[in-house]
């Protein structure tokens, strides 16, 4: 990121011939010296471009507009010569960062400033008078925008994503001439960069008189809001805005120490901030999709169903993932070694491992709501939900409970009384063995299970249904099991299938979800 150097403004000089019947040639390249108000960084470096339109006094028409000139070090140069009559004064206008189509009339915000600030500044030289000279124009370059500098003290157990300041102008319309710019009423949230991990974000919009809003999303779903104060911001100033976020609440904190810019004091708070859930991101494609920044490949089976071609690995809001099977996190990594611990590395190509409340969205699994989720959207990504009795039987056919056995399954195989595991993985939807965390009712002892076939380890593992197979209580009457439709695959010499069978709401299983019809 530049960094340009303050410097002073320096005076013309130009030392005046004696008079001649005869105007002098021009003394050669048009060479401008930068000379930076207060700014963002030390200095202009080598490459960088500005344009530049010079008009003479006694002409109609501008002698050179938006010529392109290179920074070279020291001073700006390109292939502009300067005019034969060096006697003719000229006004001189320059701005940066240089574009093809000439100084922006219209001055657009950048909305996306999160890979940096730079482009989003604007800024403008005007110089009257000038006479051709062998020696560079020293023009004072200003800065036409306001800085914001957002720093956060992070206290809320989360880490700060987005940082957006809405209520900014949109736009501004641009007078080189005087340097000074007209925002519109019209506003737009912009994002600011991250310019130091955690701690300080920065954002360059358009000044003017301004009601803004701070609003700061966190890594836990949060996203805190809170008004500032109405205020008048001056181009070429700098703002401090100290927050310190707390749980769900934003408060004022001490400014810190000012640097480069003009310092023009803090942004105060105005009134009571406001905490929301923001929606995980979710955006669809042919053959996979991304979900909550993870991708997920998908397959459209012989059922007519698009599945999951692997297994769910994303945390809910709130939760946290858990490596001891006998705390009841909801949701665990999976533990698919020979020594039966939880491994956070399996969680990439073996998903999650979640219980059934988790899975389906709920606090608890109760014996009041146990019927009420088939074909509950759950954890799944919006337009998905997870599977049905009706939709795994006609998947791989074979069901423990003969009643429902539906023997014309998209892959079910009459001789092995199930799907076969390499006709499903052919069919692009392997099954991957992640073991499982097992609690066999409300009252018992969780524990992995993982079991081993000829060194493939968590072949003993389950994939989530929302269909309710039945409850079991205890003698007075409190819940002690619910059964839900679970697909489990069995994997010995015999055979290797996939079957529907019954799991306990509060196993660590695996999920794949099916696409909404």
């Amino acid at each position: 990121m530049k960094r340009y150097l303050t410097l002073a403004l320096a005076a013309l000089a130009f030392a005046a011939c004696q008079q001649t019947a005869e105007p002098q040639m021009a003394p050669g390249k048009v060479q401008v010296e930068p000379v930076i108000t207060k700014a963002t960084e030390v200095n202009f470096e080598a490459g960088d471009q500005i344009g530049l339109t010079m008009t003479k006094v006694n002409g109609a028409e501008a002698y050179a507009s938006n010529a392109c000139l290179t920074f070279d070090g020291n001073v700006f140069s390109g292939e502009l010569m300067w005019y034969a009559d060096a006697y003719s004064q000229a006004d001189v206008y320059a701005y940066y960062p240089y574009s093809a189509e000439g100084a922006p009339a219209v001055y657009e915000a950048v909305a996306d400033q999160t890979e940096g600030i730079a482009p989003a500044d604007l800024m403008a030289a005007a110089k009257k008078g000038v006479l051709p000279t062998p020696n560079a124009v020293t023009m004072v370059f200003k800065h036409l925008m306001t800085k914001i500098v957002v720093n956060i003290d992070n206290a809320s157990g989360a880490n700060v994503g987005t940082v957006e300041l809405n209520g900014t102008p949109v736009s501004a319309e641009v007078d080189y001439a005087n340097l000074a710019v007209a925002a519109a009423e019209e506003t737009v949230a912009v994002k600011a960069y991250e310019a130091t991990a955690g701690k300080v974000w920065q954002a360059i919009i358009i000044p003017g008189t301004v009601k803004m809003e701070l609003a700061v999303s966190l890594s836990n779903g949060k996203k805190i809001t809170q008004p500032l104060a109405e205020m008048t911001l001056k181009s070429g100033g700098q703002y401090t805005i100290n927050a310190r976020i707390v749980e769900d609440n934003m408060i004022v904190s001490a400014s810190g120490e000012i640097e480069n810019w003009t310092d023009e004091g803090e942004i105060e708070f105005d009134g009571e901030g406001s905490s929301e859930e923001l929606p995980v991101e979710f955006t669809e494609y042919e053959g996979y999709f991304v979900y909550d920044g993870v991708e997920y490949a998908t397959v459209t089976l012989a059922d007519g169903n698009t599945w999951m071609a692997e297994n769910l690995r994303y945390i809910p809001r709130g939760k946290s993932v858990s490596t001891d099977p006998a705390e009841d996190a909801g949701i665990w990594y999976p533990a698919a070694n020979a020594d039966k611990v939880a491994d956070p590395a399996l969680a990439e190509t073996l998903g999650l491992l979640y219980d059934a409340a988790t899975a389906f969205g709920v606090e608890a699994v109760t014996l009041e709501n146990a019927e009420t989720f088939e074909g509950v959207q759950g954890i799944c990504p919006t337009g998905w939900h997870i599977p049905t009795l009706t939709e795994m039987t006609g998947l791989v056919g074979h069901c423990a409970n003969s009643a429902v056995i539906n023997t014309d399954g998209a892959y079910y195989d009459s001789t092995i009384k199930g799907a076969s595991l390499t006709a499903l993985a052919e069919a692009g939807w392997e099954w991957q063995f992640a073991s499982m965390r097992n609690k066999a009712n409300v009252t018992g002892a969780g524990s992995f299970t993982v079991t081993n076939y000829d060194g493939n380890y968590g072949v003993m593992s389950y994939l989530i249904g929302s269909s309710m197979y039945k409850t079991f209580t205890n003698e007075d009457g409190s819940l002690k099991n619910v059964q839900y439709y679970y697909l489990m695959p069995t994997y010995n010499a015999s055979n290797e299938k996939v079957t529907v069978a019954y799991g306990n709401f509060l196993a660590g299983a695996s999920l794949r979800c099916v696409k909404n019809k």
